[in-house]
């Protein structure tokens, strides 16, 4: 039996700051101002944060009733793998190790050393692309060494900054209702299209930043009861996303106006500044630091123990499998998942030095495809609990309309990944072509495992 079994670290909470890790990242600090430009009035706007906010809270309904179902370790991977089989399965595991976590982490990594120079030494300092990626590649190692130690540590690190990043976002958006000088006015290009178009444009960057509910049931098998913890610590953490969101959305609106926030880049650090005055900047720069160091730990943490579940279900390397007999982490997870995100970057940085381009953008084009596989897996979810729903037995947590909202998580997923297509065509079919590839090697790996 695995010892990690035998100490159950997360109660309701832990859990619940790992989805609330998961999710609020940085995007909340940028995207409102892209919503913004693509809808045509505040009312419009609100409406796509709460259509969003309403497709995580059927998500985050139908992932507490399948870590139920099938509960334990690696999350998706597992509910995939009791529906439908192991290659389903294997090719989210390895999207999710190969691109979408590790994509994810080099992105935060560089945002995160952005504004620390930014907090540390004023707008008006730049480091050079080496020195940038170097101290990126640091915070990850960073990260990495810190969730070597285990999840009692690991856990600490995420709840402190999970419960910091919440609170600096709930009185940005307090202070908000306090401050009367507005941002000026600006003008800004009518937006074409009908409300329908609209809105479908306006939701993909929503759930870009409202997605990551999944990382809570990565870790489900270290839940002290996890037939109760893990549905419960899902719901609350998406619960508290849901409103901080609303909360800073109407903030940013009551101090910048909707003109204004359809014209700026930097929404946070422009409402921070208002509020604030000078020192803002700084303080801005402060909290982009700790969200994006909040969900760099979270995936440092969380997403290892996909690996380590495909590795007992056969679908990856035995030595994943295998836990630290100090520490009892999954050693082989929390290095691949680290080092391949370090390797990664050091890869598309050096091909950004012959292009010209910034390593952000190079990966922040590899991660546009995220929004389009993500949903793929999550349309698959929908109708794996369907599917388990069908073949009987009982489950801890079972949700009212449990089928209905199944279903209607799965058209709306399925939608969305359309959507993706549409919006995002090259990115989204990168992220396909890189789940393809994981074809040849899923069968080149069951041929190994046969014949050893």
């Amino acid at each position: 039996m695995d010892k990690l079994t035998q100490r159950r670290e997360l109660g309701i909470f832990d859990v619940a700051c790992v989805v609330i890790g998961g999710i609020i990242g940085v995007g909340i600090f940028f995207t409102p101002g892209t919503v913004a430009q693509r809808t045509a009035s505040p009312g419009e706007m609100l409406a796509a944060w709460g259509l969003g906010g309403l497709l995580a809270a059927i998500g985050a309904l139908v992932f507490a009733e399948l870590s139920t179902r099938a509960p334990g370790h690696g999350g998706i991977v597992r509910y995939i793998h009791a529906a439908f089989g192991p290659l389903p399965a294997f090719l989210f595991g390895w999207a999710n190790w190969l691109v979408i976590q590790a994509g994810a982490l080099g992105v935060v990594a560089l945002v995160l050393v952005d504004h620390l120079v930014l907090l540390v030494a004023g707008k008006d300092a730049h480091l050079s692309p080496d020195v940038q990626v170097a101290l990126a590649i640091a915070a990850m190692l960073l990260f990495t060494g810190t969730n070597l130690l285990g999840l009692a540590v690991g856990k600490r690190v995420q709840n402190a900054l999970t419960v910091a990043k919440v609170i600096l976002l709930a009185l940005l958006a307090l202070c908000a209702f306090f401050v009367t000088a507005k941002a000026p006015p600006a003008e800004s290009a009518p937006v074409v299209g009908s409300l329908g178009s609209r809105l479908a444009s306006a939701i993909l960057p929503v759930l870009f930043a409202i997605g990551g509910w999944q990382q809570g049931s990565f870790l489900a098998g270290a839940a002290r009861r996890p037939q109760r913890d893990v549905p419960l610590g899902i719901l609350l953490g998406v619960g508290i996303v849901i409103v901080v969101y609303l909360m800073i959305n109407i903030g940013y609106l009551s101090l910048l106006g909707f003109s204004f926030m359809a014209n700026t880049q930097k929404v946070g650090a422009d409402a921070a500044t208002a509020v604030l005055g000078e020192v803002g900047g700084r303080v801005f720069g402060a909290m982009v630091v700790i969200s994006a160091a909040g969900i760099m730990n979270t995936i440092c943490m969380a997403p290892p123990y996909v690996l380590y579940a495909m590795a007992k279900e056969g679908l990856f390397p035995r030595a994943f499998g295998t836990l630290s007999k100090r520490y009892q982490t999954p050693v082989y997870g929390v290095l691949s998942q680290g080092l391949w995100a370090v390797l990664l970057l050091l890869v598309v940085h050096l091909l950004a030095r012959s292009s010209g381009a910034a390593a952000n953008n190079h990966l922040g084009f590899l991660c546009d495809g995220v929004v389009f596989v993500d949903w793929l897996f999550f349309m698959l979810c929908g109708l794996a609990l369907l599917l388990l729903r069908r073949r009987g037995g009982k489950a801890s947590f079972s949700v009212p309309g449990g089928a209905w909202l199944a279903l209607l998580f799965a058209l709306g997923a399925c939608a969305v990944t359309v959507g993706a297509l549409l919006v995002l065509p090259l990115p989204s079919l990168l992220g396909f072509a890189i789940v393809l590839l994981g074809l040849p090697v899923f069968w080149w790996f069951r041929s190994e495992r046969r014949a050893s």
